[in-house]
């Protein structure tokens, strides 16, 4: 007997590669991990205390998240009727897929920008739209372009702000722009908010189209504990709520150690400016560097134009000191991603890059800035 997977499998999906996440090694604590847009931060103290306190895991957690989910009330200002969690942010898109998405239906993205878009709405049956941002080293929003795409089997409009790779913070006038001319839900991805000082929740409170997500991946240096959000409007909480999973996907102790961050308010946001400062400093020093364009960044990483045909070689020269960099292909492919470390952490990348680019460039090699 065999099995024909085309006979049993959703046919609109086909076998494809799937989102490739950064290479740094977990198990190697000399590892620099500069390419997971991780917070180089431990647990704040009371996130701490919970997790060492934390004693069980056989009882199920409360099915709605309460505490959580009225801890991210306080935290973001939206009522907490307006609020899901999931496991990650991903995990929150794939709740809004599962609501919204029917086979054929359509969805609007800039690339580049971060690639599980693409390949959750398209598991999903969607038909991914690109609209592509605008060259180096603005990566304009093409804010014309994405309300013209908008036909009446599109459902929803993604803005990744500020984007990833790009670090790029598009201006709150062409996201309302484009929330005003859609009739669609448009989708604000906020993973990196803290690090811009920008919020888009004002727009969502005032049209009833627009989804804000959020993480406290990033900021929180809750990344291994898995926790997103979303805020939706409240006319499509029935649906989002029916399309959730039980207990929204999360543990006891990721939804404990979640709630007791956010007391830690103070501490989170100290770490947030010396990451702030580490960006600009960062930025300063590469781009002193022969040839090198560190872009602007909102986030906790900047995007970097090498003088090379190529960032591979000099990814992998890093690589060999233990030092872990996102790199890209296509119109990126000269071109780096370097998440924020701790000063000592980003210092030991500024030598290693210095290193590698010494290796590896010519003066022939001396232009800087990306391929429109």
């Amino acid at each position: 007997m065999t099995l024909d997977p085309s006979r049993i499998t959703r046919k609109h999906l086909r076998p494809a590669a799937i989102y490739a996440p950064g290479a740094s090694p977990l198990d190697d604590p000399e590892a620099v991990r500069l390419d997971w847009n991780e917070s180089p931060y431990s647990l704040s103290p009371t996130a701490q205390a919970t997790f060492d306190a934390y004693c069980t895991g056989n009882r199920y957690p409360t099915f709605s998240q309460d505490a959580l989910i009225e801890a991210l009330a306080r935290y973001t200002g939206a009522p907490a009727s307006r609020i899901i969690a999931g496991a990650g942010l991903d995990d929150v898109f794939a709740t809004l897929a599962i609501a919204t998405i029917d086979v054929g239906d359509e969805v609007i993205i800039s690339e580049p920008t971060f690639g599980v878009y693409r390949d959750l709405f398209e598991t999903h049956g969607a038909n991914v739209i690109d609209v592509p941002l605008g060259p180096a080293p603005d990566f304009a929003l093409d804010v014309d372009g994405i309300i013209g795409m908008v036909s009446n089997r599109t459902k929803l409009v993604i803005v990744c702000n500020p984007n990833n790779p790009t670090g790029t913070l598009f201006g709150k006038d062409n996201i309302t722009r484009i929330v005003s001319n859609v009739d669609c839900l448009v989708a604000i991805d906020e993973a990196y908010a803290e690090f811009s000082g920008t919020s888009h929740l004002d727009i969502a409170n005032d049209w009833p189209n627009v989804v804000v997500l959020r993480t406290l991946s990033k900021f929180a240096g809750l990344a291994g504990f898995r926790v997103g959000y979303g805020i939706f409007p409240e006319s499509l909480m029935p649906w989002i709520h029916r399309a959730a999973p039980a207990f929204y996907n999360i543990s006891a102790i990721s939804a404990a150690v979640a709630t007791a961050s956010l007391e830690d308010l103070d501490h989170l946001t100290r770490n947030t400016q010396m990451l702030v400062a580490e960006r600009e400093r960062l930025r300063t020093t590469m781009n002193a560097m022969p040839g090198v364009e560190a872009y602007d960044s909102a986030a906790n990483f900047v995007l970097v134009a090498l003088p090379v045909d190529d960032a591979g070689p000099v990814v992998e020269a890093l690589a060999a000191h233990k030092v872990f960099v996102r790199r890209y292909s296509g119109d990126l492919r000269r071109c780096i991603r370097v998440s924020l470390g701790t000063r000592n952490q980003n210092d030991m990348f500024l030598e290693a890059l210095g290193n590698a680019l010494a290796a590896h460039t010519s003066p022939v090699q001396s232009t800087s800035g990306v391929a429109s």
